[in-house]
């Protein structure tokens, strides 16, 4: 199996089989991989009910242990799933999404005087909806709090061992009880240091709008109406969901944010006529007056196609999170396995030459055609597991790509443009780069800073 670019390779392996699903054996653990849409929709989508299930995810279940149970994203199917995926849809519906523009606005452009990092930028928003937190420019506590959980996550994730605890079971057993300074066994000790973050990072925030819902200081958001509706005498589980549906929002929604962000700036930076001829549009809005918000969103129908091509091009995803199917199933005369891991491949899903031409090319103009191709759901995930808070997710990022656009000009450092490289992982981020941003004129420096103001 590759350690890098699978997406790459398993389309590779899709066009050399000539099919759209591929087989791995993995020393008995079966993998399915879909590099189609048609395959995934007929799987995931019209047969959710028995493709719905996550693999083992051993090693946060027992290497891990503890503090994980909140994130429906990584539970098996079943009641507590369900319990969890209906209070976040209460608040992250499409319907009641658009009630926090005002907060991702406000996040946006208070974040521009004070730190244009996109760690910065989608920290502020999701922590500003989530709790009501309003976010340092440096070193946040709550912030920091996160991206330690995330990379205690990243680390067990991609360990080579720990991929044994999910694909050999005869291996589970020794690994989970060796010692960790048994060769091999290290990520142990790595990852017991992420526990009491991970803690923190559902407790602290929580506590604090407790605290100021109680010295009436609390400002609006998720947890302080989850908290309110909680009564005098919460229960235990009432508790639990109010901590895990921020919970779960705060972990996932800034890291799938600031990856999208990212790849709007590779993408500025490689293709510089795309980012002029959104500016000219957005200019023709505000006459470069006030900063965007949105209730110009159906007037920039070429800023709306960057926001779809930046969620094309790289996907936050690229291989979605595995699901697991729970029968044995048939495919076009492929046998399904029960247990078999389903693995999904957006990106190669989104480079189909057939449906998106030029598909390495980042073309917001084939999203302005009379027939354009549908919007590119399929990389919030699929069925009964398709992210919940793509609504959200989609709208800050749209809130931040309007407003950078309007105010700032990004290029390549000393001419020296960035390579088109992505990490490996659940979620991708480009390589590391350097890039010029500075506000497109003093006008927009003023404008940025009167804004700041008036939202302090």
């Amino acid at each position: 199996m590759p350690s890098k670019e699978g997406w790459i390779i398993y389309k590779k392996w899709s066009e050399e089989s000539g099919s759209d699903i591929v087989h791995a054996d993995v020393l008995g653990s079966h993998i399915m991989i879909l590099n189609s849409a048609k395959a995934a929709n007929e799987l995931l989508e019209n047969r959710s009910s028995i493709y719905s299930d996550r693999p083992r995810f051993i090693a946060f279940q027992l290497i891990i242990k503890h503090g994980m149970d909140f994130n429906h994203g990584i539970l098996p199917y079943g009641d507590g799933w369900r319990r969890l995926r209906r209070a976040f849809h209460a608040h992250f519906d499409a319907t009641t999404s658009k009630t926090y523009r005002p907060l991702e606005i406000q996040a946006v452009q208070e974040s521009f005087s004070q730190n244009l990092r996109q760690e910065s930028m989608t920290g502020r928003i999701i922590l500003s909806i989530a709790y009501g937190i309003d976010v340092q420019p440096e070193g946040d506590p709550y912030v920091e709090g996160a991206e330690k959980v995330l990379e205690g996550l990243s680390l067990v994730s991609s360990n080579r061992w720990v991929l044994l605890l999910d694909m050999i079971p005869w291996c589970n057993y020794p690994l989970i009880h060796m010692p960790s300074w048994f060769p091999g066994a290290g990520f142990k000790h790595e990852a017991q240091k992420w526990l009491p973050a991970m803690d923190n990072m559902i407790e602290a925030p929580y506590a604090y709008v407790k605290a100021a819902l109680a010295a009436g200081t609390a400002t609006p958001s998720v947890a302080a109406t989850m908290i309110s509706q909680l009564g005098e005498s919460p229960t235990e589980e009432g508790v639990w969901l109010t901590k895990a549906v921020p919970g779960v929002m705060y972990l996932t929604g800034a890291d799938t944010t600031m990856s999208s962000l990212s790849t709007f700036v590779l993408a500025m930076i490689l293709y510089p006529e795309v980012q002029r001829k959104a500016q000219v549009e957005v200019d023709s809005i505000t006459c470069g007056s006030r900063l965007p918000d949105f209730s110009d969103f159906d007037e920039l129908p070429y800023v709306n196609a960057i926001l779809k091509e930046v969620l094309r091009w790289h996907p936050v995803a690229p291989l979605a999170s595995p699901h697991r199917v729970m029968e044995d199933d048939v495919y076009e005369g492929h046998f399904i396995p029960a247990g078999s891991t389903i693995m999904a491949n957006v990106w190669a899903m989104m480079h189909d030459p057939v449906i998106f031409p030029e598909p390495d090319r980042f073309l917001p103009e084939r999203w302005l055609v009379p027939d354009p191709p549908p919007f590119p759901e399929v990389v919030f995930g699929f069925g009964r597991r398709i992210c919940q808070g793509q609504y959200m997710a989609r709208e800050s990022v749209w809130a931040a790509i309007v407003n950078v656009l309007a105010t700032f000009d990004i290029s390549s450092v000393k001419g020296n443009p960035p390579k088109e490289v992505y990490s490996s992982g659940i979620i991708s981020y480009p390589e590391e780069f350097d890039a010029d941003i500075r506000p497109r004129s003093n006008a927009a420096a003023v404008l940025v800073r009167a804004t700041a103001f008036e939202s302090a």
